[in-house]
């Protein structure tokens, strides 16, 4: 089991959690709610273990100063131990396509087209599954 005693320092701690929880319902609200959030992670002291732990375990909120959009994005650029390649482009070659890698990631489609452009030609994976034959 992880080491969690840096929660008790956390800058979080006493503050009403649903402030890390915003609702989708008002957007300038929930952007307003995102900074106010953001503003009590940035003067934590363990700002880096909530992070660590929130990329692996947390799949809402704000936590480790990052929306959980912002963690998609990082998971999906941090490479796993041992592969050479980011797990988004296993997925392409593994036969998945443009549109289920992008909703595993929080990203749109053309997010994908576009990492899946940068690639060398033998590693680009058609963007919807195969072609006409």
């Amino acid at each position: 089991m992880a080491d969690t005693n840096w929660q008790v320092r956390a800058a979080c701690r006493g503050v009403d959690p649903e402030l890390f929880f915003p609702e989708a319902t008002d957007e300038p609200l929930v952007r307003k709610q995102v900074a106010a959030a953001k503003a009590v992670c940035r003067c934590c002291p363990v700002r880096e273990q909530c992070l660590a732990e929130a990329l692996e375990r947390l799949p809402h909120g704000v936590a480790g100063g990052m929306t959980e959009h912002e963690r998609r994005r990082a998971r999906a650029q941090r490479e796993r131990p041992g592969d050479r390649k980011p797990r988004w482009l296993l997925l392409l070659e593994a036969g998945s396509s443009h549109p289920e890698v992008a909703a595993e990631y929080g990203v749109s489609v053309r997010t994908i087209a576009r990492w899946a452009s940068r690639l060398p030609s033998e590693h680009s994976a058609p963007a919807h599954g195969p072609g006409p034959r």
